[in-house]
């Protein structure tokens, strides 16, 4: 009894000496050079998905997008159910409301603020813009020597991808200068509806062709972000009864924080994803939500 009395003692006191040393390993001092990685690794592992946002005009069209639609950024949601969708600001230059912007994509480092451009129906037409994103505040930086649409940016590493509006040809941008050059051949379709980059490389998709996985809607061709022809192709597999999920323009994105995967946002007012884009066979895009035409999306780190 009294070797068993004994034993719990021990026990109890490894414990406590256990506890102990752990609160005090979590008041250590970091050297001053790595507290900075340091905390970015504390920070990734509990922050929450990096805000997500979509370009909305008030009609719903194809490319070139008609003048005349007025231009919000709306926040999206995509691990929440359902996904939400909420309305944050209208583009605007002073007063006077920005129409049919063609594309939104993040200002890497710069709190709250991103890039985007317009095309040619625009009433600031083949302009790069600076937007808050929480009021809209827009001013022009430079006029783009393409009219571009669905810009993106690769990371913070300063590389710059759009597509020619009205095409499939997709242009490296200069910014903040607004110089394009070739960053790909034209593809295989007469026009290209969104882009997005999908881990180390760069995914482009025509809504209505069905050259992949005929009948099904909804081509995705690939691009190494070194530039150059598409090295690969896959299919959003849209249903030829859900045509309206890849109609007129999109908005493309590749969500990789909720597990939602590929998700596009149709000018027809229809947001889906699909979890699989690979293979010619199920599963087809599952409806997310109801929503407004949406153009572009863009993420926020």
């Amino acid at each position: 009894m009294k070797k068993n009395n004994f034993m719990r003692l021990l026990m109890v006191v490894s414990v406590i000496t256990t506890v102990v040393w752990a609160c005090q390993t979590n008041d250590l001092t970091v050297p001053a050079d790595t507290q900075g990685e340091i905390s970015k690794s504390s920070s990734a592992k509990v922050a929450a998905c990096p805000p997500v946002y979509a370009l909305v005009l008030t009609g719903s069209a194809g490319s070139p997008v008609p003048a005349g639609f007025q231009s919000f950024i709306y926040r999206v949601n995509p691990c929440s159910s359902p996904v939400g969708f909420t309305a944050v600001s209208q583009i605007k230059i002073g007063v006077t409301p920005v129409t049919s912007v063609t594309g939104l994509c993040d200002m890497p480092g710069v709190v709250d603020m991103a890039w985007a451009v317009t095309g040619a129906n625009s009433n600031f037409p083949k302009r790069l813009l600076r937007v808050k994103i929480s009021t809209g505040a827009a001013a022009i930086v430079s006029t783009t020597t393409d009219f571009l649409q669905d810009i993106e940016n690769y990371g913070n590493t300063g590389l710059f991808v759009a597509i020619k509006e009205g095409t499939s040809q997709l242009l490296k941008v200069t910014v903040p200068s607004g110089v394009t050059s070739a960053f790909a051949p034209a593809g295989p379709t007469a026009q290209y509806n969104g882009l997005t980059v999908v881990g180390t490389k760069f995914q482009a998709i025509s809504g209505l062709t069905n050259l992949v996985c005929n009948p099904n809607t909804g081509d995705i061709f690939e691009y190494p972000t070194t530039g150059g022809p598409y090295t690969a192709k896959y299919s959003y597999k849209n249903l030829p009864g859900n045509g309206t999920w890849t109609m007129k323009e999109l908005g493309f994105h590749f969500d990789a924080c909720c597990a939602k995967r590929w998700m596009v946002g149709s000018s027809s007012n229809i947001l889906s994803h699909n979890v699989n884009i690979t293979a010619c066979v199920p599963s087809s895009p599952v409806l997310l939500l109801q929503a407004r035409p949406i153009y572009d999306f863009m993420v926020k780190p």
